[in-house]
């Protein structure tokens, strides 16, 4: 009798042990399967995210076109976006990837623009699209015919010569106000970078000893240069080695000059030893010198 329920609880145990085997054999099963199945998932959801129509530009997309979708451009001030757009219209994506794309192309396209010193490209994803940071040269002159007129030209920092389709600015920059027919042997378009720097050395300088900034200064006859400050005019004559000398008498002669009032037509720095005032009623008499 206990024999028989020994062997009736070995056989119960082995039951038991046999069902809990098959369990872990089935969890085992499953466990693979789900392994299978995550694998499976993983590279289809990476088949779907790279062939997935958030990489690519649409198809035929233009530039100059469809710029609000897939392209923006920050940090210019001088050349509007439409130039830009411009010289991008003949790229093309060709229906590769955002990934795949290399912005080179578009970088030299954009720094090829002559007031660009250079631009920065990066790519995002989802959707593709491109962010264009434009890096712009910094204009130092303009140059107009007359202290009324629009400018017609301007130079940058780094000497560079920029036509009027770029003018006029539309933000504030510290430039000089240069008077120049461009005519009688001094084309403008034609000037070195010395003269440049010096032209700006020139309005810093007079800025400097007389307090007030330079409304413009007069090339229209190269010989004979005047500077219009907002309180006089300055008549320099010849800007040759001694020009810087002669500004430091406006230091001097600027607090004089209140006594006449509005009479005064011009100070007169032509010599590098001695100073003049040209008063409005001495139009046929000799200049009057400043003591």
């Amino acid at each position: 009798m206990e024999e028989s329920k020994s062997v009736k609880r070995r056989m119960k145990l082995f039951k038991l042990q046999s069902k809990a085997r098959r369990g872990r054999i089935r969890i085992t099963r499953l466990y693979k399967f789900s392994r299978f199945l995550l694998v499976v998932g993983i590279f289809y959801f990476c088949y779907l995210v790279i062939h997935s129509s958030h990489w690519f530009f649409p198809t035929n997309y233009r530039f100059d076109k469809n710029h609000s979708e897939r392209l923006e451009i920050v940090g210019n001030s001088i050349v509007p976006d439409k130039k830009i757009l411009s010289a991008l219209s003949g790229l093309k994506t060709n229906g590769i990837p955002i990934y795949k794309q290399n912005p080179s192309e578009i970088k030299k396209k954009i720094e090829d623009i002559l007031p660009v010193k250079r631009a920065f490209v990066r790519r995002y994803w989802f959707p593709a699209r491109y962010v264009v940071m434009v890096e712009e040269r910094t204009p130092l002159l303009l140059i107009a015919p007359s202290e009324t007129s629009p400018a017609v030209a301007m130079y940058t920092s780094c000497g560079k010569f920029i036509g009027r389709e770029y003018l006029p600015l539309t933000s504030a920059y510290d430039t000089t106000l240069i008077l120049s027919y461009g005519t009688q042997g001094d084309d403008y378009e034609d000037w070195k970078e010395d003269k440049i720097h010096l032209l700006d050395k020139l309005s810093k300088t007079i800025t400097k000893y007389s307090g007030e900034r330079v409304s413009y200064i007069d090339l229209r006859q190269p010989r004979d240069v005047y500077v219009q400050l907002p309180s006089v005019l300055i008549r320099l004559g010849d800007l040759d080695y001694t020009v810087f000398k002669r500004v430091e008498y406006i230091k001097s002669i600027l607090p004089q000059i209140k006594k006449f009032n509005e009479k005064v037509k011009y100070v007169d720095l032509r010599w590098a030893d001695s100073r003049y005032l040209k008063l409005k009623h001495s139009e046929n008499k000799p200049e009057t010198e400043n003591e």
